[in-house]
């Protein structure tokens, strides 16, 4: 039987009053509220060990989860989640698993949800996602291919711009380099990679994206920097304008540092040594998902290809025409002067006939773009079927 529905409470203080009173046997007003003696009972100790407050309804659940998590192992993750607040539930079980591999560690959605009622994960935000890798191949070792950026500017306490320039391998995502210059221009970038390369040497490729120090808006999309490059027997890839997504490993990264750029150090000295402290963490300490859930630095070797004492020559064959850039960013050929590349004064390159009798420029192995014959012009070439065919294009001189 259960308790009449006047009211739960008021039901089970009449009866305790009732039995206090002693004017009824326990079995004649168990009978006379529809409750068995075993309930009148219970009822009876809980008003007098507690008083009123112990005929509420006590909690169902179990006073002690058989599976709840150990309370020294719910410090340990807290303490983990306080020294690293950036990380996710994963990064913090990989990271206590790799330091003691004899505890058992809880699942890393038990984790956010202890991490939750301490207070310690913030509503997550909605995040870029990447739609696709671009018709770029694979990087399937350390240092075949290197993606660089700049992270966009802020304002130091000084109130100095700051204009992050990142380097990262692709295949292990080691963070190469992490430099607070203040502008984007080619004297800030070429001192870190020149750094960057005698520490680590040479990449085979380098993927960027459009905008300075690394490409320009005219035919060849050459800079100084990419010039540099190129020497260096670099084979430059470039995204398509709008698809930052082609290099979405780099823009991935660029999420996790944000939290730098909300809290700019007072001047560049102090930022480079926040960004130094964060790039050993990122490499060293950080686990990562693509990786295992293991560092970066327990996949990154350094390049077989040394940073060279010299700047190499190109190797054109013999029955290439070669040509030196003059001044102003021409060549002669034909008698007629065609511009190439304000940035490739002094510098000689190739011109060699194809197969279908056009005439193509190259500067070491890297393509420039195709002679127009009628227009005296240097054309890019087209992506299209035709591989003899040119595309329209600016001549604006790089800058």
């Amino acid at each position: 039987m259960v308790w009449r529905e006047t009211g739960i409470m008021e039901e089970r203080l009449k009866f305790v009053a009732a039995c206090l009173s002693g004017e009824e046997t326990m079995a004649g007003l168990c009978a006379l509220y529809g409750i068995s003696r075993k309930t009148g009972y219970k009822w009876l100790g809980r008003f007098q060990a507690r008083g009123p407050a112990g005929l509420a309804d006590l909690p169902r659940s179990p006073l002690k989860h058989g599976r709840a998590t150990a309370a020294d192992l719910v410090e340990r993750i807290v303490a983990e989640k306080e020294a690293h607040p950036l990380w996710g539930p994963k990064k913090i079980v990989a990271r206590l698993k790799r330091q003691h591999p004899k505890e058992t560690w809880p699942a890393a959605s038990t984790v956010g949800e202890l991490l939750k009622r301490h207070g310690l994960v913030g509503r997550r935000q909605t995040r870029w996602k990447a739609c696709g890798t671009g018709p770029f191949a694979e990087a399937d070792a350390p240092n075949a291919l290197w993606t660089a950026d700049h992270k966009g500017w802020f304002r130091l306490g000084d109130k100095s711009r700051c204009e992050p320039l990142t380097a990262m391998d692709a295949n292990s995502r080691y963070m190469l380099g992490l430099e607070a210059v203040p502008s984007t221009a080619q004297s800030e970038a070429w001192p870190v990679f020149e750094r960057l390369f005698d520490e680590f040497g040479l990449p085979q490729r380098l993927r960027s994206d459009n905008g300075a120090p690394f490409a320009s808006a005219g035919v060849t999309g050459l800079t100084p920097l990419a010039v540099r490059f190129i020497k260096l027997g670099i084979v430059l890839e470039r995204i398509a304008p709008g698809k930052p997504q082609q290099n979405g490993r780099h823009e991935r990264f660029h999420l996790t540092m944000m939290p730098l750029a909300r809290a700019a150090r007072g001047c560049r000295q102090e930022q480079q040594q926040a960004f130094d402290a964060f790039r050993t963490e990122y490499n060293s300490e950080r686990p990562h998902e693509a990786l295992g859930q293991t560092p970066p630095v327990e996949h990154y070797k350094k390049s077989l290809r040394p940073m060279p004492g010299h700047w190499p020559e190109p190797d054109y064959p013999a029955e290439a025409a070669v040509r030196r850039v003059r001044h102003n960013g021409e060549i002669k050929w034909n008698g007629e002067t065609i511009y190439v590349a304000q940035s490739l004064v002094g510098e000689p390159v190739a011109v060699e006939e194809t197969e279908d009798g056009q005439w193509t420029v190259r500067f070491h192995a890297h393509p420039l773009g195709v002679i127009d014959p009628i227009h005296n012009k240097l054309r890019r070439r087209s992506k299209g079927p035709g591989t003899g065919s040119l595309a329209a294009a600016s001549t604006t001189p790089e800058l």
